[in-house]
């Protein structure tokens, strides 16, 4: 995420209230005694709050995936569809049940539970568009599948390697759900390019994005430069050479980041200030962002760096293997308010285990940040809030979706584990090398991705889809349940 950043800011430092009120998550400003070390808040204090709510975080069970039926079943000739553009474009009569979004089979987190909504899918009366080969531009293509207009669901016959040569792809037009998990096995990966938005109301979901270093200047793996209404949830970036997912949205609330692997930003590559690995960027004034059930690994810092003026909800992620954890404010002088609740912070090669994992660093402006710090869990023993940053301890969550619930730390990091990427129970092998990464406590940040064995190679998949005419939120959910469920 290029930004204008201040000479020396590479040193990583709601407004609108929205606590629960659908499913009020009672937690005090303290943790509970912890088996773990490093999972106090603010100051050590190790009495409830007068103040704010008392019980523990709420342990919602993962949903129990249903048997899963044939996704790509022979469709009759009663299930014709009721009107088609072209032979890859379809209009589905009975409109989406965006619902079906409300549960993830593979996390506590679904894609509609951070602020970001589907709704305007249960709204639309979308076309299905496929995407029939892995050209990097073309009819047939993703990049022609996100140009075409209306609203649209873009599905995928083919699996296997898109390269787009060094030119980024970029979600222009509003109103799309890119469905990657309805490709074939191996799914679809992007290499040699990005994956942006710059269009409200946009879901992403089950791609894996791969720039790497063969590239004219440093991109993001995949980054929102302004839509609101985003979902980016179940995706692997890695090789970013920016930051890897970012958000820069400061016209455009409501944006969610949630379940994605987020990995290995390379450090000594292309970008023009030299060492520059970076997990995640909360650009400033960018409101109202939710980001949660992810991992980070083997990048340098930004886990994530929630700039001036943001409104974060930070919950229940995995960062591994970092210098800097997670930063606030910066950039402008206005208000940071955070949410950082349950998160698990594990040491790797780079990691000073002295240092704390969260803090403030105002480089280049001074600017209010208020945040509320529970429930977070460090391994080993780290300290966890820079006791001498800037920061004003809030008793109650300033910034929180109506959807969201938590797990302690130590639960996260297994389901996080067990279900973050593109496809977890499909996964490929770098996927798979991050994991065993994170749960082995080995691996380094890499320079490039040749340190790593180089851009996957995958053959080629392909597989005919019939769209039904009815019920599409469920079939796509089979594919869901299909890619997910470990």
């Amino acid at each position: 995420m290029t930004d204008e950043r201040g000479p020396d800011s590479d040193s990583d430092g709601a407004r609108r209230s929205a606590i629960s009120r659908r499913r009020l998550l009672a937690i005090s400003g303290v943790a509970a005694a912890s088996a773990m070390a490093g999972c106090n808040a603010f100051g050590g204090d190790s009495s409830p709050s007068d103040t704010g709510p008392t019980a523990e975080p709420t342990d919602s069970p993962t949903p129990t995936p249903a048997a899963t039926p044939t996704p790509d079943a022979t469709q009759t000739a009663a299930e014709t569809p009721t009107a088609t553009e072209t032979p890859d474009q379809t209009t589905i009569a009975s409109g989406f049940d965006a619902g079906t979004l409300g549960e993830s089979p593979s996390s506590h987190v679904a894609p509609t539970d951070g602020f970001a909504d589907a709704t305007w899918l249960s709204g639309a009366l979308p076309d299905v568009v496929k995407v029939t080969n892995l050209d990097a531009s073309g009819e047939g293509s993703l990049r022609w599948a996100l140009g075409r207009p209306g609203a649209r669901i873009v599905v995928f016959e083919v699996g296997g390697v898109i390269d787009l040569d060094g030119d980024t792809l970029t979600v222009s037009r509003p109103n799309v759900f890119v469905a990657g998990q309805t490709a074939p096995s191996p799914g679809i990966t992007i290499l040699r390019g990005g994956l942006h938005v710059n269009a409200d109301n946009v879901i992403l979901q089950h791609l894996r994005v791969r720039p790497g270093d063969e590239l004219s200047g440093p991109i993001d793996a995949i980054g929102n430069d302004g839509g609101s209404n985003v979902v980016i949830d179940h995706c692997t970036a890695t090789w970013g050479t920016d930051e890897t997912i970012s958000t820069n949205s400061p016209d455009a609330p409501d944006v969610t980041i949630s379940n994605n692997l987020i990995a290995e930003c390379l450090v000594d590559s292309i970008h023009p200030k030299g060492d520059h690995s970076m997990g995640t960027l909360v650009m400033n004034n960018s409101d109202n962002v939710t980001i949660a059930g992810n991992l980070w690994a083997h990048n340098v810092g930004r886990h994530p760096r929630l700039k001036g003026g943001t409104s974060s909800a930070v919950v229940n992620n995995v960062m591994y293997n970092f210098d800097r954890g997670t930063n606030l404010g910066g950039g402008v002088s206005d208000e940071t308010t955070a949410s950082i609740v349950g998160n698990y912070y594990r040491a790797g090669t780079i990691t000073d285990e002295s240092d704390p994992v969260i803090g403030a660093t105002f480089t280049d402006a001074d600017g209010p940040v208020r945040a509320y710090i529970a429930y977070n869990e460090t391994d080993p023993s780290m300290p966890v809030v820079d006791q001498g940053a800037p920061i004003e301890a809030l008793s109650e969550r300033p910034v929180w979706p109506d959807g969201l619930t938590t797990r302690r730390g130590s639960d996260a990091y297994e389901s996080v584990l067990a279900g973050v990427g593109a496809r977890p129970a499909d996964r490929t092998d770098h996927d798979r090398r991050i994991v065993a990464d994170v749960r082995d406590r080995s691996g380094s940040p890499i320079d490039s991705q040749d340190d790593v064995g180089g851009y996957p190679e995958l053959a080629p998949t392909t597989r005919e889809l019939s769209v039904p005419d009815e019920n599409l939120a469920e079939w796509i959910r089979e594919f869901t349940v299909t890619v997910e469920s470990v």
